[in-house]
């Protein structure tokens, strides 16, 4: 695939213009010889955010849209979910929290 890149009348273009069928012909069979790149998937996909399953206080009222506060005044009455107290912090299980908005769920037919 040689390619006239100058006229005949210049003897320095026409060895620049055979440098330069040399080069291309070269990088096409470099090219040609070199292994196809094919993706390998290593790894299974990882979750953008790994899942917890324990909640903190702080956690919980921020998935509800409620205060703390009120998270505690329920642990002294008896209401909400099922909590843990560990080393004196207070961790929610997310089955519980799961369980707790399920039965909380308002189904109302009309």
């Amino acid at each position: 695939m040689a390619i006239n890149y100058t006229s005949s009348s210049n003897p320095r273009a026409e060895k620049m213009g055979d440098v330069l069928d040399a080069l291309s012909g070269g990088i096409a069979k470099t090219a040609a010889n070199e292994p196809k790149f094919e993706p390998k998937n290593l790894a299974t996909e990882v979750p953008a955010e790994p899942t917890r399953e324990l909640l903190t206080e702080k956690m919980l009222a921020d998935r509800w849209v409620c205060s703390v506060a009120r998270l505690q005044r329920w642990r002294t009455v008896g209401e909400g979910p099922k909590y843990l107290k560990i080393v004196g912090k207070v961790l929610y299980r997310l089955k519980d929290i799961e369980a707790y908005e399920e039965a909380c769920l308002v189904r109302k037919v009309f």
